[in-house]
């Protein structure tokens, strides 16, 4: 049982919570796991840290502690002839975030630390991977059905009562459904082949693809060998699923570059060192190519994506021929260094992955005087003693998570975000992460005066005000925060 000396708070946060983990762990990490145990322990983790969290952000924090352990990292022992154990330990997850906890796409990037395209990208994968066993949309609906009904009879035994307590249903993996007629081998075979190539053209520009030789196959093993660490790619076409992957900006960035080290502390730097930021400005922005207007080298390595280029956003299809110039520019050692950097990381864990990706969007996701101040006091801090730059860090470590997690957004808006808190308070952190996406959309001075704004509201009126930007379309959101600033 729950210690009921714990805050109340926290014990009722937990009382809701450690059930839907119970039943994710299990199902994540094989039927084998214990999962009260895997939760006992995350609840000692949590709870020694939750005191310096805001509210809003216990969710994700959670969340985050129970994905990172071990436990789950491959499924223990023999695991069920069943469809969920055809996904790589990725893509299940993304699954099963959605099926057991009920997170919706950008909730569960958020705890991937994947971008919601990125995460979009892997649930579809997963459909495309479960279709050819039978597995659709009806079907995913009743094995959410089932997962909820586990996650209630957890709740009533107890996520920690102990294996005998609990009831039996809360130990199976909800089944393919005997009422539903069996597909015949030809509906098989023409899903397969409806699924295959549409999950192509998404899947080969938004997450990193599986060989483009491949044949499709009812159990892809490509999905075990991206995401578990002991097995490296094998049969892969290497540099045409480089060239064309979205990480490769992150393998060829410099490796001196500040979004290695700690964004937020940086960010925090620069304000310390009373660094002003120039106004952000605009450049011209080309045009890209038609994919029949590339050179020829160019459409041979952009080719497994050519039939998606007329989907593809202006700013995707530039990143795309910026990434074949660069592969076109390399030498042979050059080309060599990038294709073993490539299989390096493949296989690293996938949450390693996911964590680099998150800091390296975000560096991205900053403007070019942002990354130029940055860099100069990283450059500055390097240029100190070891006892300068350990001081430092600790002056900024005394911050409280609140602040820190302020300055992570980057020197411009960090500096900003505090002004604004009132609006986010008590948000979920989902929604909280849509509304700062939106604030960061408004110029400077419009961030100053809707911080002026929020000051004078009244409860009530605040959260007014973030319903209605929620409850509008992410283009819509920044235009409704502009209007309330300019009242």
């Amino acid at each position: 049982m729950i210690d009921p000396t714990l805050p109340p708070a926290l014990h009722a946060f937990l009382r809701g919570i450690e059930p839907r983990a119970c039943v994710l762990a299990r199902a994540q990490g094989g039927p084998a796991l214990d999962g009260p145990e895997l939760v006992a322990r995350v609840r000692l983790d949590f709870a020694a840290r939750f005191g310096r969290l805001p509210l809003a952000e216990w969710p994700l924090r959670y969340w985050g502690l129970l994905l990172a352990r071990e436990e789950l990292a491959q499924p223990r022992g023999a695991t069920p002839e069943h469809p969920l154990y055809a996904l790589g330990h990725t893509r299940r997850l993304a699954l099963l975030l959605r099926l057991v906890v009920g997170l919706e796409p950008p909730g569960a990037a958020r705890v991937l630390g994947l971008s919601e395209t990125a995460y979009r990208a892997l649930w579809n994968d997963a459909e495309d991977k479960l279709a050819p066993l039978g597995v659709g949309p009806a079907i995913l609906m009743r094995w959410q059905e089932a997962f909820q009904a586990q996650v209630r009879a957890e709740a009533v035994a107890g996520p920690a009562s102990g294996a005998a307590a609990r009831p039996a249903l809360a130990k199976r993996l909800p089944s393919m459904p005997s009422g539903l007629p069996k597909p015949s081998v030809l509906q098989l075979g023409l899903g397969a082949v409806v699924f295959g190539l549409v999950g192509l053209l998404v899947v080969t520009f938004v997450w990193p693809p599986g060989s483009a030789d491949a044949p499709v196959a009812a159990i892809d093993p490509t999905p075990a060998a991206l995401d578990t660490p002991t097995r490296a790619p094998e049969a892969r076409n290497v540099d045409a699923d480089l060239v064309v992957d979205p990480d490769f900006r992150l393998l060829t960035a410099p490796a001196d570059e500040p979004w290695r080290d700690d964004l937020g502390f940086l960010s925090w730097l620069t304000q310390r060192e009373g660094v002003v930021l120039p106004a952000p400005t605009a450049g011209p922005v080309a045009e890209p190519l038609a994919f029949g207007d590339m050179s020829a080298e160019a459409q041979g390595l952009l080719a497994p994506v050519r039939g998606a280029w007329s989907a593809l956003d202006a700013e995707t299809r530039r990143g795309l021929i910026d990434q074949a110039a660069i592969w076109s520019a390399a030498d042979l050692a050059g080309r060599q260094s990038l294709r073993t950097a490539y299989i390096d990381w493949l296989a690293q864990p996938a949450l390693e992955r996911s964590a680099l990706r998150a800091a390296y969007a975000a560096w991205r996701n900053l403007d070019g005087s942002e990354r130029e101040a940055l860099k100069r006091a990283a450059q500055g801090l390097t240029a100190q003693s070891a006892e300068e730059q350990a001081a430092v860090r600790a002056e900024y470590a005394a911050l409280d998570a609140q602040s820190q997690q302020d300055w992570a957004t980057g020197p411009r808006l960090g500096a900003q975000l505090p002004g604004l808190r009132p609006l986010l308070a008590f948000v979920p952190a989902g929604e909280q992460a849509a509304l700062i996406a939106a604030i960061e959309a408004l110029s400077d001075a419009d961030r100053v005066a809707l911080a002026e704004r929020v000051a004078g509201m009244g409860t009530a009126e605040r959260a007014a005000l973030r319903g209605k930007v929620l409850a509008a379309t992410p283009e819509q959101r920044s235009a409704l925060l502009d209007a309330a600033a300019a009242r």
